[in-house]
């Protein structure tokens, strides 16, 4: 029997949308993309070594205008981010620059000064995200200053230099942390700020500030827009203007960034004589005293410019890059050959660590070279990030972490892998931190995690099919090019093919099923022992090599074999699959259609845009069936009207999260309405959208069914036993019975979102008037005896502030707890995105249930961080 909807029957009321769509609003979204995953992008133009030896990293992808700045923590493998895909206060990406981070200072107190081309950022690493600070938002002169450098004063001022941006001039900027004052200094007739500014200088490239023996400091400023130079002395309140002139000792220009070294003294790059009709230049300092030296001079390319980068620091010592990117360190006595780190010019910015130990950046991403072994080693979005905005495919692997195709650029593609902490890149550009890609490809169409052996099956664009089993790649041949892949109840593999290839692989050949037209989607069935679901723009097929239910566009008197085609497949339980489909003429309709379809009965009912359905859009592609019963939608109108996203239907509502219309850059929400993939992960508090969108990389719709956290570890008789025989009431999921005749809970509200910190814990069935604690660490301890409840988390431990139970006998910490993580505890312990953290509440009970034990413990609660 055949069943067509109706309008009345189906229609659902605004209101209800509405309804839907504030339940959605509880629910997360994070995003991984060049912008804001490992190193951030392949262009990178600060490097600042922190106390610790870890590397800061400007970078950004210039494709998108997304990135910001990284941590590298060494120890762990792993990158902290900081992007303007995450947060907003770095800039939107339609403000091209905003996150090009040039130059990165510390101030005397350690906190982060960073110029960037259209602002510039503040951050104390101490407290994280929340202390980010954009200036340009508030300066305009900043704003279009075009800042590539900067440098802090003893007397805690900032200095800027601005080379202009867009028409605006450039100049110098002050900064007045103290008051908030701000000064700006720019040529003109007459120059704008005073002070004897030179009219000749209205654009200035670098920054560096010398300290006086006698106290104040000179700012060295190098003008962009002339060959000349300009000081500022403290003490005077004066600037100074000096012109190149072919004179010995005349200062061309300030040779980098970073032009004053610890010992206060300043490089320059001064002219030295004529040698026939050439000019000789040198590389020189200036002491502290006035007097000039020049030192053994580096051996330099005859190109130009000679020199890309230079810094200044310990008592003259200077790293310098020059036009082949080749890196010279000076001892104060001689210049050292440190080695190419990349072919080619474009190196910025370079910082050696307290072991000498040197990072190095540009364009091309940055590279560390060791001091004990004297090899760089290369780090870029290619072994570092996820590295495609226009990810093909996508598979979640059964150990938490996934794999996706990716393409760099033209030889530098292949497929990744995300662990939830840091990416591996399979390509021909991991440097020695990935793996091999060894097919003449530069991306993949498919890729598929094999749940039996968890093998990754890939196809390399046009290439056939391969499977990697961790150490090796074996070739399974089967054809050119593969839509998707999956393995069936039974262990086989399955392929489709670009178009008539639906296949098996039967031992080492392809059996062929057999599908007409130009394939489309391919899923498992998740009842039908050995049987899959394959899709085209014509046919639909369940099917498991024997038995085989097939419905045509001919099936359907709705719809027209002319015009008419299958869109997406969506597989549900009990023998049930969703197909969209448009209608243009069949009935008489236009817009599309949605199938769901039976093959147990060949029934199917279906919904259409011209009888009025419920659906936002003229036209759906089904992706996936959730746990709730949720069938999942990308929607999409006529050209003519910008109406597209995501949605879900469950029979009865529907939720919707549109797209931007035009695919503009949007913070939060869903990135971009063309979804290449959709894949399903169940999570402890409900599931995981994982979705491919076209040119915004991978994005992750978490859908959260009750409170953030998951118990672990209580003494309700579930898991280890209490002390001494007092487990609280079965299925309380809380501690050990303690003297109110109860167990303890610990419990969240809130959400687990790193960035929003609105976390709270509240530790309730407390003894009232009691001190307690909650503690957290990374590790389980199995539910450990310990006092008079079980101990759930094992060391390393740290614990947040001692609160009171009161009269009510509970007490809560946070929100803020992501805060005062990031105050109190080291960077190994930070609530960060992607982070694992179990919790557990310890409080005084010196009447309790065991003898001569006078505490007790709540049940343990895990919960994962998200951005």
């Amino acid at each position: 029997m055949k069943t067509i909807n109706s309008k009345s029957i189906h229609l659902i009321c605004t209101a209800l949308m509405l309804a839907a769509m504030a339940h959605a609003q509880g629910d997360s979204w994070r995003y991984y993309r060049p912008g804001n995953t490992g190193i951030q992008g392949d262009y990178n133009e600060a490097v600042f070594v922190g106390p610790d030896g870890d590397p800061w990293i400007g970078g950004y992808d210039a494709s998108f205008e997304e990135g910001g700045f990284a941590k590298f923590v060494q120890s762990e493998n792993r990158w902290e981010n900081f992007s303007n895909i995450d947060y907003p206060v770095i800039g939107h990406p339609d403000l091209t620059g905003t996150s090009r981070v040039s130059q990165i200072v510390a101030d005397a107190n350690g906190k982060l000064w960073m110029s960037t081309w259209r602002g510039a950022l503040y951050f104390d690493p101490a407290v994280g995200a929340a202390s980010l600070v954009n200036f340009g938002a508030v300066n305009a002169t900043l704003k279009n200053g075009g800042s590539r450098d900067l440098d802090v004063a003893p007397d805690g001022t900032v200095w800027f230099g601005l080379i202009g941006w867009g028409g605006s001039m450039g100049g110098v900027l002050r900064y007045t942390p103290a008051t908030g004052a701000w000064k700006y200094w720019t040529g003109g007739n007459p120059p704008i700020g005073g002070n004897n500014w030179p009219t000749l200088v209205w654009s200035v490239s670098s920054v560096s500030i010398q300290r006086k023996p006698s106290g104040g400091y000179v700012v060295w400023c190098d003008s962009e827009n002339g060959a000349s130079i300009v000081t500022f002395d403290s003490d005077t309140q004066l600037w100074t203007y000096s012109e190149f002139a072919y004179t010995p000792g005349s200062i061309l220009e300030l040779p980098g960034k970073d032009c004053v070294d610890d010992a206060d003294n300043v490089w320059a790059y001064r002219f030295k004589q004529f040698s026939g009709s050439n000019a000789v230049y040198s590389l020189d300092y200036k002491k502290p005293d006035g007097t000039w030296v020049t030192p053994p001079q580096v051996p330099l390319p005859a190109i130009t410019p000679a020199i890309w980068a230079f810094r200044a620091f310990g008592d003259k010592q200077a790293l310098l890059a020059d036009g082949n990117s080749r890196i010279w360190r000076f001892d104060g006595a001689v210049w050292h050959d440190l080695g190419i780190w990349r072919s080619g010019a474009y190196t910025y910015d370079f910082q050696a660590d307290a072991s000498g130990n040197v990072w190095v950046c540009g364009t091309g991403g940055a590279a560390k070279r060791d001091v004990a072994t004297a090899t760089w080693q290369r780090y870029r979005v290619s072994n570092t990030s996820q590295y495609d905005s226009f990810n093909n495919d996508l598979s979640l692997d059964p150990v938490g972490g996934i794999y996706a195709t990716a393409n760099a650029g033209p030889g530098v593609g292949g497929m990744e892998r995300f662990d939830g902490t840091r990416w591996t890149g399979f390509n021909n550009e991991q440097y020695g931190l990935g793996v091999a890609w060894p097919f003449p490809t530069d991306s993949s169409n498919a890729v598929y995690v094999r749940p039996s052996n968890g093998h990754v099956v890939v196809n390399p664009m046009f290439n056939g099919t391969h499977e990697w089993d961790g150490t090796s790649w074996q070739n399974f041949g089967g054809g050119s090019k593969a839509i998707g892949y999956v393995e069936d109840s039974l262990g086989r593999l399955w392929k489709l093919g670009e178009y008539f290839d639906l296949a098996w692989r039967n031992g080492s050949t392809w059996t062929q099923v057999g599908i007409t037209a130009w394939g489309s989607k391919i899923q498992v069935d998740p009842d039908r022992p050995g049987t899959i679901w394959a899709t085209t723009g014509y046919e639909i097929k369940r099917t498991d090599g024997a038995y085989s239910f097939s419905r045509t566009i001919a099936n359907f008197p709705q719809l027209t074999t002319q015009s008419d085609q299958f869109s997406g497949l969506a597989v549900d339980r009990n023998g049930v699959a969703w197909i969209g489909a448009t209608v243009m003429y069949g009935a008489g309709g236009t817009g599309g259609a949605l199938i769901r379809l039976d093959a147990n009965t060949g029934n199917y009912t279906m919904w259409r845009y011209d009888q009025g359905w419920a659906l936002p859009g003229f036209y759906v592609s089904p992706l996936a069936v959730t746990p709730d019963g949720r069938v999942w939608m990308s929607y999409d109108t006529d050209f003519l009207t910008a109406q597209r996203g995501l949605c879900w239907f469950d029979g009865t509502n529907v939720g919707v999260y549109p797209a931007p219309p035009g695919g503009e850059p949007q913070w939060g929400g869903l990135p971009h309405a063309q979804i290449a993939d959709c894949e399903v992960r169940d999570t402890a508090s409900g599931y995981e959208l994982w979705m491919s969108c076209k040119s915004r990389g991978l994005a992750v719709l978490s859908i959260h069914e009750g409170p953030p956290g998951t118990v672990v570890c209580s003494g309700d008789g579930s898991g280890p036993a209490c002390p001494c025989g007092n487990p609280s009431a079965s299925g309380s999921q809380s501690g050990c019975r303690n003297s109110t005749g109860a167990g303890a809970t610990l419990r969240a509200t809130g959400t687990a979102s790193a960035s929003a910190d609105d976390l709270v814990l509240l530790s309730a069935n407390l003894p009232p008037n009691k001190s307690g604690i909650v503690f957290m660490g990374a590790n389980s301890s199995g539910g450990t005896p310990f006092s008079s409840g079980l101990l759930c988390v094992a060391s390393p431990l740290r614990r947040l502030a001692v609160k009171n139970s009161g009269a009510s006998g509970a007490f809560a910490h946070g929100p803020g707890l992501g805060a005062y993580a990031a105050t109190h505890f080291a960077s190994s312990f930070h609530l960060i995105a992607g982070s694992n953290w179990k919790f557990q509440t310890w409080f005084r009970d010196p009447n309790g249930a065991c003898p001569t034990k006078d505490s007790n413990t709540s049940n343990a609660l895990a919960i994962q961080f998200v951005p």
